[in-house]
């Protein structure tokens, strides 16, 4: 069947009603034309999808992580530690790096393309860069509208940075309790109440 719409085509026959006789060139050049539209179109998708950016962190909602893209070292592609103003625990990270030489810190990674999204390295409060894309780009659903039964209110004397956060009511084993850890967000259960 495909074989013969396709001698059709080529003929400049329809395939439904016959028409006036048209030129044997009209019919490749159409699909040649939409061809090329479409690989511009799929071009411009990709190139959406690879050339992105992350927000700027002066744009971003009070208390949301802010992602900066990493920089290699110039000349090199060697994956080094975040710089030190970007990370959430500078202590934790001279910790995590003491006795380590520069570029053995840090995994040597590339970030991959997956699902036809181009992952990049970006510094986002850690001690080293990781892989990652925003969530518009991912199209990730974090199921955000999904009511659950299970989930209860943040503690009252949660940091104000908590907003949107969602908690569990916690199931305590025996010799624990609910109670609530300053910093936290939410209920944990603590030892020996």
């Amino acid at each position: 069947w495909l074989k013969q719409f396709r001698l059709k085509l080529r003929r400049g026959i329809s395939h439904r009603l016959p028409t006036k006789p048209q030129d044997s060139t009209a019919v490749p050049a159409k699909m040649a034309r939409a061809a090329v539209f479409l690989a511009m179109f799929v071009g411009v998708a990709e190139g959406l999808k690879a050339g992105w950016t992350p927000e700027p962190c002066e744009e971003l909602e009070p208390g949301a992580p802010c992602a900066k893209l990493y920089e290699h070292p110039q000349g090199s592609t060697t994956v080094m530690p975040c710089p030190t103003e970007s990370v959430s625990s500078a202590d934790g990270c001279t910790a995590l790096f003491a006795g380590k030489a520069d570029g053995t810190q840090c995994p040597q990674i590339t970030c991959p393309k997956a699902l036809g999204v181009t992952m990049k390295l970006v510094c986002a409060g850690g001690c080293c860069p990781t892989c990652w894309a925003p969530d518009h780009v991912v199209n990730l659903d974090r199921h955000s509208a999904l009511e659950n039964p299970a989930v209860v209110p943040p503690a009252p004397q949660a940091p104000t940075t908590c907003g949107g956060v969602r908690c569990f009511e916690p199931m305590c084993a025996e010799g624990f309790a609910k109670g609530h850890q300053q910093g936290d967000c939410c209920y944990s259960c603590i030892a020996g109440r």
